[in-house]
C-alpha cells in the first residue's frame, strides 16, 4: 500500500489513477473506449477501428496522428493527460485536484508569488471556521517537514477574489481565491413555511414596510455576491431592537466571507481585516471625520482595493464588499449629502412580546430552509440600477433626517430664520435677497460668518440660483409694497404664504 505522506502527488496519481485519466479522455467529444487497454478516438464516424491511443504500463501512447494534438509514439503519463485535457495545461490546478480530491490532503501551506503562507483556521463564537492566511517563513516550513515538503506546497501567481456561493472555485487562472466556500446547504425536501417563521419575523421587524426590498437585498448577497448594494444603515436610540441579532445571524449565514469591524478600522491604513470580505458590518458606529466618511462612501462603489497587511507587500484584488452599519445615533452616524443615493437608512423599533433568548440558535437551524425560500423567489433584476435599488425604493424618513442633520450649520440656521420670517410675513409669497442683505439683517455682529461664506451656502448647499439683474423688494422691507432696490437676488418661497390676508 502506498503511503501518501511519502510520495509526491504526481507520482501518486500516475500509479493509482490511470482510470481517472482515461475518464478525462472519455469526456472529450468523439472519444470511445474499448477497455482499459486502448482508447479509440473517432475522427470519422464511418471508421471506428483505428486505435488512436494505446495504454501500456500506465502510459498513454498515441499511435497515429490525431485531433488531440498528441505526438505519435510519445509516452504521456496520466498526470500529463489530466493537466492537458481537464485543466487546459494549468499545472497548479491539476496538482491541487490530485492533492485535495485524490489524496485527501488539507493544504495548509501555499506559496503566492515568492511568499509562503499558512492557512490558519480559527473558530469564532458562532462556531464558524474562519480562515486567514498568515505569512510563514520558508525555513520554518522545512524545519517542520523537511525540504521535500516545499515540493508539495501549492504555488500561485497572485491573490484574487472571486465570490460565488453556489459554484465555488479555490483557484482561478493560477491565482489563489481569497473567497471562502459557502458553508450552508439548501434544504431540498418539500418546503414548509413553518421552518422559516423566526427568520422571516426578524426580517419583517428590521425592514418593516420595505420587507420585499430586504428580501431582495439578502437574495442578492446570496445569488450575486459580486453585485454592488447600497450601504445598509440600521439606527435606533432604543435597546432590544434586533440589530445585533441580525448581524450575528448574518455572520453565521455568510461565515468567513463576513467580518464585523470597528469604525477605527475604516480609517486605518491596514485594511486586510476586511478587504477580501463580501459583507462588512460596522457596529455602534459614528463617522465624524471627512476622511473616514469619504472612504466609507467610496467603499460602496469601488471595483478594486489595494490590500495593506502588516509584514506583506501591498497587492491589488477585486473588491466586492457590502457595508452594513449599526448605530445608536439616529441622525448623526455620518455626514450624508442631500444628493447622496448610496445609503439605505432604517430606524428600527424595539422588539415587543415575549423574548426568545435562544433566537440565534433558532435562526441558525432555519438557514437551510431560508436558502430554499430565497432560491424559489424570482430572479433579481440587476440592470435597473448599479446598486439594484433606485433612490426612491430605499428612501426613508430616517435617511431624510440624517441628511437634514448633515447640513452645514449656517444652512440649518438660515432654514430656521427663513421659516420664522415667513411665519411673521405670511402676505409675502417669496423673499428676494442678496448675501449682503443676509449679513446685515442676521449676522452683522458675527465676524465668523462672512459674505462669501453666505454666498457659498446659498449656492452650493441650499442649491439656490441667482436671478438676472432686476429691481426687487428687499428681504428686510416692511411689506411687499416697499421701495425696490437693484441687484441680482436669490429667491426662496415662503411656505407660510397665505393669499387670504
Amino acid at each position: 500500500m502506498i503511503n501518501i505522506e511519502e510520495i509526491n502527488p504526481i507520482d501518486y496519481y500516475n500509479i493509482n489513477h490511470v482510470q481517472d485519466a482515461l475518464n478525462v479522455l472519455l469526456d472529450l467529444p468523439n472519444v470511445e473506449s474499448t477497455g482499459i487497454d486502448s482508447v479509440t478516438y473517432i475522427q470519422n464516424q464511418s471508421d471506428k477501428t483505428k486505435k488512436m491511443i494505446v495504454i501500456k504500463n500506465a502510459r498513454f501512447i498515441p499511435k497515429i496522428s490525431n485531433g488531440l494534438y498528441l505526438t505519435v509514439d510519445y509516452e504521456y503519463t496520466p498526470f500529463m493527460m489530466l493537466q492537458k485535457f481537464k485543466f487546459k495545461d494549468n499545472f497548479t490546478q491539476a496538482l491541487h485536484y490530485v492533492m485535495t480530491d485524490k489524496m485527501g490532503i488539507e493544504t495548509k501551506y501555499v506559496r503566492v508569488g515568492f511568499k509562503y503562507f499558512k492557512n490558519i483556521i480559527t473558530v469564532d463564537r458562532y462556531g464558524i471556521e474562519r480562515s486567514s492566511l498568515k505569512l510563514w517563513d520558508k525555513y520554518a516550513l522545512t524545519d517542520d517537514f523537511g525540504k521535500q515538503a516545499l515540493g508539495n506546497v501549492l504555488k500561485y501567481d497572485d491573490f484574487t477574489l472571486l465570490p460565488d456561493n453556489k459554484n465555488y472555485v479555490d483557484v482561478f487562472k493560477g491565482n489563489y481565491n481569497l473567497y471562502s466556500k459557502f458553508s450552508h446547504i439548501e434544504n431540498t425536501s418539500e418546503f414548509n413555511p413553518l421552518n422559516t417563521v423566526w427568520t422571516l419575523n426578524l426580517l419583517k421587524h428590521i425592514f418593516g414596510e420595505q420587507f420585499e426590498h430586504g428580501i431582495t437585498y439578502i437574495k442578492t448577497l446570496y445569488d450575486y455576491p459580486k453585485q454592488a448594494l447600497p450601504i445598509l444603515v440600521l439606527v435606533s436610540e432604543e435597546r432590544m431592537t434586533g440589530k445585533t441579532t441580525l448581524i450575528d445571524w448574518f455572520s453565521v449565514l455568510f461565515g468567513a466571507n463576513m467580518v464585523v469591524i470597528n469604525p477605527q478600522d475604516i480609517g486605518s491604513s491596514f485594511n486586510s481585516s476586511y478587504a477580501d470580505k463580501n459583507v462588512i458590518a460596522i457596529e455602534e458606529s459614528r463617522f465624524d471625520g471627512i476622511q473616514s466618511t469619504e472612504k466609507l462612501k467610496n467603499l460602496a462603489t469601488q471595483k478594486k482595493i489595494m490590500v495593506n497587511a502588516k509584514y506583506t507587500s501591498p497587492y491589488s484584488i477585486p473588491f466586492y464588499g457590502k457595508l452594513i452599519i449599526t448605530s445608536n445615533d439616529e441622525s448623526k452616524f455620518s455626514k450624508v449629502d442631500s444628493e447622496e443615493i448610496r445609503y439605505w437608512v432604517r430606524k428600527i423599533p424595539s422588539l415587543t412580546g415575549k423574548a426568545n433568548h435562544t433566537i440565534l440558535d433558532t435562526l441558525v437551524k432555519e438557514i437551510p430552509y431560508f436558502l430554499q425560500y430565497l432560491s424559489a423567489l424570482p430572479d433579481i433584476d440587476t440592470t435597473k440600477s448599479r446598486m439594484v435599488f433606485d433612490a426612491d425604493e430605499i428612501k426613508t424618513d430616517a435617511l431624510e433626517s440624517v441628511k437634514a442633520e448633515s447640513l452645514p450649520g449656517l444652512h440649518k440656521e438660515l432654514n430656521e430664520l427663513f421659516d420664522e420670517y415667513g411665519m411673521n410675513n405670511p402676505d409675502r409669497k417669496e423673499f428676494l435677497f442678496t448675501p449682503i442683505m443676509i449679513k446685515k439683517m442676521w449676522f452683522e455682529r458675527n465676524s465668523k460668518i462672512e459674505i462669501h461664506y453666505i454666498n457659498r451656502i446659498l449656492k452650493d448647499s441650499m442649491k439656490l440660483s441667482r436671478l438676472k439683474m432686476q429691481r426687487f423688494v428687499p428681504l428686510n422691507a416692511i411689506d411687499q409694497y416697499s421701495a425696490k432696490v437693484s441687484g441680482r437676488p436669490y429667491s426662496i418661497q415662503n411656505k407660510h404664504y397665505s393669499n387670504l390676508i
